[in-house]
Parts: structure tokens; sequence; C-alpha cells
């Protein structure tokens, strides 16, 4: 099932959605009612003891900026904001996280940066979706989003995965949209969010250019991003558990990913039910097309880009983080997960008549 072309006016629960703009701003406000119980829950009671020990880098990068081990140093768009946000008043309430005030502060001002950032993010993919789908179901995609497992886990604490992920889908959009240089500089922003979107796009142009070749030319304008994360790791280097600088490292493991005693009960908890929606949405597919011979309903090729990332992530040795890694691929999963609950519906619908 491809891109469906709109016509005239659509409606996102009843609501006319024919200007972009309000449909998007629409999508944001809806979104963030939606969300805000995440944010008062999380911010009320985070625990730093069960999640990820990232927590403790990105906020010691708020208090002194560049002073955090590789890679962690190199991510310092977030922490950078939450340190502006700090002529703001902060929320001062009780909390599980910590009892000083002055960390309290930071603390409520990372949580309500990543709740931005991440409303922002599912709008942006709303419109993202828009262009391929009716607008009932980009904005369930949006949704769809917004509910995740790492977006409801990870994304409101003070992570920097957040700001990836925007990242990753204002690049996507600016690559649909044929905006070269708008591409290039937000790929030179987001890489200091988190590295991991040099890959993530790579992985996106490579699997866009095996349709159309001329697409490799993005692979250009996202090099001044890989050279200037390549130059910080020179410029600012040190002694780091991380391995992954060290290309023989990275090839010496590259096949680790087949090997059984490699995979344990957190990578397939973090990596596949996690990701519950995308193996209902695999199931749900092929029942379509193996039972109900449903034509014009295909997998999108951006798909791959799932089980490279866990590939990836293994070979990292990324533990559990593998599940992060392989979500950075969201607006592929989300597309496809949106798209086979529209077909179903439609399906359904056409068997009434």
């Amino acid at each position: 099932m491809g891109p469906e072309k709109k016509e005239g006016a659509g409606t996102l629960n009843g609501l006319e959605t024919s200007s972009p703009l309000r449909g998007f701003l629409g999508v944001l406000l809806l979104n963030a009612l939606l969300a805000f119980p995440i944010l008062y829950q999380s911010y009320k009671h985070y625990d730093p003891e069960l999640t990820p020990w990232d927590v403790n880098a990105y906020m010691t990068l708020v208090e002194h900026p560049g002073e955090f081990e590789p890679p962690f140093r190199f991510r310092f768009l977030a922490p950078l904001a939450v340190r502006a946000m700090r002529i703001l008043p902060g929320y001062d309430v009780a909390v599980d996280f910590t009892e000083d005030p002055r960390v309290k502060k930071d603390y409520f001002h990372f949580s309500l940066f990543n709740f931005a950032v991440t409303v922002l993010t599912s709008g942006l993919l709303f419109v993202h979706l828009r262009a391929r789908l009716r607008p009932a179901y980009a904005y369930l995609g949006s949704v769809l989003y917004l509910f995740s497992f790492y977006s409801v886990v990870t994304n409101i604490i003070p992570m920097g995965d957040t700001v990836c992920q925007l990242a990753i889908i204002a690049c996507i959009l600016l690559y649909e949209r044929d905006k070269p240089v708008w591409f290039a500089l937000a790929c030179l922003i987001g890489v200091f969010a988190k590295e991991t979107l040099i890959i993530v796009l790579g992985i996106w142009i490579l699997i866009q250019s095996l349709t159309d070749r001329r697409r490799l030319w993005y692979l250009l304008y996202a090099l001044p991003a890989a050279l200037a994360y390549f130059a910080a790791t020179r410029l600012s280097p040190s002694e780091t558990e991380f391995n992954y600088y060290r290309p023989g490292f990275v090839l010496d493991r590259v096949f680790r990913v087949f090997m059984p005693s490699t995979w344990d009960a957190s990578l397939f908890f973090h990596v596949f039910v996690a990701q519950a929606p995308l193996l209902l949405a695999l199931t749900a597919y092929a029942w379509l097309k193996g039972f109900h011979k449903r034509e014009g309903l295909s997998m999108n090729p951006e798909l791959l880009i799932f089980p490279l990332l866990i590939w990836l992530g293994i070979t990292l040795d990324l533990g559990n983080s593998t599940g992060r890694v392989a979500f950075m691929g969201f607006p592929a999963l989300i597309y496809f997960e949106a798209m086979v609950v529209q077909a179903w519906v439609s399906g359904t619908r056409a068997g009434h008549r």
C-alpha cells in the first residue's frame, strides 16, 4: 500500500484538517493533553536506580558541560537547553529523585523540555504520515509513537534520546521535501543530541537509494555532521569504556548477533516485547496477505532499518539499550503499524458492504 493521494479536505475525528498548519497544531495540543499524565508520573516517581544509568551523565552535563566521558560529552544539546532554562522558575514539590533544590530544578526543566520535544516529534510524525495515510490513521501513528514503550519509559526523564528522535523526523521530512541545505544543517545540529542520528539516516538513505540512486547524494549532505562529530572526538579525547570508537572492536564483533550466547531475556524483552505493536502489525500483515490475499498491501522498505539497528546494538554490546537504538527507526516502524491498521479497518468495512 503506497502513499495515498488526499482528495480535498480530510477530517480527523470530525475536525477539519484542510489546513496543514491547523492540523499540525491541533495534533500538538491534543497530544500534549493526552501525554501530560505521563509527565506528571515520571516527574513525581522517577527512580534513578531502575532506569538507564545514562541519566546521571545527562544531569552531570547540565552542571558541568563537557566534563563527562565520551560519548556523553558530545551529546550536549539537551543538557545545554536545560542549563539555559535555569532562568525559569522550578517546581519545588516532593519527588522520589532528589531532595536537593538545585538538582530538583534541573530535573524539572529536563522533564519539561523532553516532554515538549516528545510532543513536537509526535506532531512532525503526523505530518510525515499524513502524506501516506488518511488523516485519522496518520494521527493514530502519532499516538502510537506518543505511547510507545520507549516514549513512556525514557523520553520524559533526563535523557538525550528525545532530541535525537526529533532530529531524525525533522531530517526525514527535509529529505523527502528535497531541502538538502536544511537537511545538512539539521544533521549537523542533531548529531550532538546523539550520534545514532547519522547511523539511522545513513541506513535510511541507502534503503531509499535502492529505488532511486540519486538519493545517494544525500549521504554527502550528512557528511558535514559526521565530520564535525569525528572532529569533536579528536579535539576532546578521553579514556572511555565505550569501545565503538575503535573500528577494530566493531569489526571483531559484527557477527556476534549470530551467536546464541549473546541472546538473553533482557535483549528479548527490550527489543521484541517492548515493540509489541510492531509484532502485532506483522501478524496482522501476514494474516491479510496470507488468508485474505490483500493486494496493494506491501511492507515499506524502510522497515528493514529495524533488524539492522538491532544488529548494530548487539554488535556494540549495548545491552538493554539495543531496544532504544532499534526504536530510533520509529518513522518506519510506526508507519507500518498505522498502515496495517488502515488496511485492516478498510477491509472490515468493505466486508460489511
